[in-house]
Formats: structure tokens, sequence, C-alpha cells
């Protein structure tokens, strides 16, 4: 399929729309991807509206999965009152004319039964367009409990069938924003991954236990509580290694590799970088620590650990309890408390046996409760229920 008949919409008449913007690819965007094959699969035609900005990563991932779809000037606005934010704001609204017409032209030839919006910014953008009917809003963010917010929101409410909340969490931000509980609708996110066997194998057969953290390498995501908790284990376990992938600026991460020499982790701590294939990174550790300092709106990383069959530590942090299951799937811990994190890795760098059985359950429960299957079938039910009297509350 060649990138201009992707662009002109590979399947007629679709019977979803996904509205994603996606000037990078990341955790949104992913499960966009992820919920376009899922509903495929389960026989719903599916097209795509996304942004001229951008690093074309995202429509090179939809031509490559053979989607339709259509590019418009979806861009940023904001009430920041920052150079840029104004430039870039203002340009936007400069295109707003032409971004309706080129929406309302895509409306009319395609005719989708319902849309699946990701971005507030973007559903502002098209407020004169959006029909209860038709629109939803999946929500991926914890919403702040802030006046502009609640403002926003509110009006979103109108022209909206429902809000999709990615998590309990989210739900409850939602909630908190006074958003009516019959009008949020939870979805957990949902993924495709599987992992061979073997090398789930090869893991439990190396000498070297590895301790790993995988995603973006910043201050809130608590690297520095893990190096601090791996320290104080380092000497009752000698053979035990921290892996840690991803990438971040150059002067944090210089930071942390100066935290890790003054806590005597020389030879301990391999810095990764990024793994674009980020299965492989979890298959080269035997636990997977997610530390977050902050309120997650989902924890896309711990499903991927469960799903390789890992164990996983993390912080008791928004979303990322209704993943792991504390003493089933992996251990929940104390965010931005190194002295609790360490006494949970010890328990399972301790015990062979407890790994291995908190993995398989890591891995039921995300094959069971977050895989894309499911998530397309809570979606199929959902937008089949999506209509003038709006969705039953979850």
């Amino acid at each position: 399929m060649t990138r201009a008949s992707s662009e002109r919409g590979a399947e007629q008449n679709p019977g979803v729309a996904i509205i994603c913007g996606a000037g990078i690819v990341s955790g949104k965007e992913i499960m966009a991807l992820e919920l376009g094959e899922g509903l495929r699969t389960c026989g719903c035609p599916v097209t795509y509206v996304t942004s001229r900005w951008g690093n074309g990563d995202f429509s090179a991932r939809l031509v490559k999965l053979g989607f339709g779809f259509r590019r418009m000037r979806l861009g940023f606005i904001s009430a920041t009152l920052t150079g840029d934010c104004l430039r870039m704001t203002a340009d936007q609204m400069c295109r707003w004319p032409g971004l309706l017409w080129d929406y309302a032209r895509f409306l009319r030839a395609e005719k989708p039964r319902r849309v699946v919006h990701t971005n507030w910014q973007h559903l502002l953008l098209l407020w004169p367009l959006l029909r209860p009917a038709r629109d939803l809003f999946w929500v991926h963010d914890l919403v702040l409990d802030r006046p502009q917010y609640r403002r926003v929101f509110h009006l979103l409410g109108r022209r909206l069938g429902c809000f999709v909340a990615a998590s309990k969490a989210v739900a409850r931000s939602l909630y908190a924003i006074g958003i009516a509980p019959e009008r949020v609708q939870v979805v957990h996110n949902g993924l495709d991954l599987t992992a061979p066997a073997a090398a789930v194998l090869a893991r439990a057969a190396d000498c070297a236990l590895r301790v790993g953290i995988v995603g973006q390498i910043g201050s809130w995501k608590g690297h520095e509580d893990l190096l601090m908790a791996f320290g104080r284990l380092a000497a009752q376990h000698p053979s035990v290694e921290l892996h840690v992938f991803g990438r971040g600026t150059e002067g944090y991460v210089g930071k942390l590799r100066c935290l890790a020499e003054s806590l005597h982790l020389t030879g301990r701590v391999f810095w990764r970088g990024f793994e674009p294939d980020r299965a492989k990174a979890f298959q080269a550790i035997d636990v997977c620590v997610i530390p977050s300092r902050v309120e997650e709106a989902f924890g896309l990383t711990a499903v991927e650990a469960g799903l390789i069959g890992l164990p996983v530590i993390a912080s008791r942090r928004g979303a990322l309890p209704e993943i792991v299951e504390d003493g089933v799937t992996g251990r929940l811990c104390d965010a931005e408390n190194p002295a609790d994190l360490a006494a949970k890795l010890a328990e399972l760098l301790s015990d062979a046996d407890v790994r291995n059985r908190m993995g398989a359950a890591g891995r039921q429960r995300a094959e069971t409760w977050f895989s894309r299957r499911r998530m397309a079938r809570d979606f199929m039910r959902l937008l089949g229920e999506t209509g003038g009297a709006g969705p039953a509350a979850s």
C-alpha cells in the first residue's frame, strides 16, 4: 500500500475513526495503534486522523499496519503565556478554519459510526463538529483539579457520548473535577506482546540476577530511589546487577552516574541506553522495578513486564496498584522511600521460587486483564452502547 492510498483511506465507510495527533509515538499513540488492530481483528473497520506536524513515526506505523488515515493541521493550543506557546497557539488558530473544513470533508466521505478522540486540545479544535451520538474521549492522562480543566472538560462533555478512562485512577481524576460517574467508563489499556519461552528459561539459568528499570530516564521516574535502594543491597547480594534501559538528558544521566559511583556501584550498574524493542529489554532482566514518584495514569511498563513473565516492584502511585497485585504478581512499595524499596527487592532476590511464582502470576494476570483482545472487546461493547442515551455506568 502506498502512502498516498493510505492517506485517502484504505477502507470505505469505516466503523470507527481514531483521532490521534501523535507528534511522537509514546504510550497514548501505542495504545491507539493497539486499539485499531484489536478492533480490526474483531471485524470492525478502522481509519485514523493524525497530525501533519510531528516526526512522521506514527504515520509510518499506520502505513506499515495497512490502516487508512488522513493527516490534518491538528496542533497545539495553550493558555500558557510563553513565547513558544503563544506562537504555536496563534499558528494553530490561523489554520483552524481550514482544519474544520478538512475534518468536515473527512466525516462526509468516511461516515464513521463512532469517533474515538485521544487529546482534549484537539477536541476543543473540533468542538463545533462533535456529536454525542458519535464522539467519545479516550482519556489517558490524570486530569488536574484546576478551574481551567473543570471548565474545559465540562464544555467538552456537552458534545461527547462519554469519557473512557484508561484506568480507575484516571476515572477518579474525572470524578474529582465534577464529571458524573455515569458519564465515565473504565477500559484498561491492553497490549499484544509475547515472549519466547526460551528467553524466560535463559534468564532463569543465568548465574547473575538482573534488576532492571525500563523507560524514559527522569527524576519523576524514581531512578535515584532505585540506585539508593540497590546500594543498600549490593553487599548482601554480590552477584546482582542493575540494568538501566532508556535515555534522558545528559545532565540528569550524568547525575545518576555520579550517584552510582558515590554508592560504590561501579561495575554493578549497566547503562543500556534506549532499546527500541522493549521486549528485548524485559527479556534481559529478572525483576522489573517501577519506582515512580508521580501518580501514574496507567503503567504500561508494568503490563509489558507482566506479559514477559517478570515479577514487578512498583510504587503505590496512581494506576500501578491496578496492575501489580501486591504479594501475587510482585510487590508494592512506598514512593520516594529507598528503604522500603530495598526491603521489597531483598524479598525477591533471596527466593527464586517467589520470583518464578510471581512472574507466572503476572503473565496470567496481564494476559487476562491487559491484553489487546480484552481491550478491543470492551471497546466493541462500549461503542455499541454509546448513543443518544449514553453508555451504562461502569
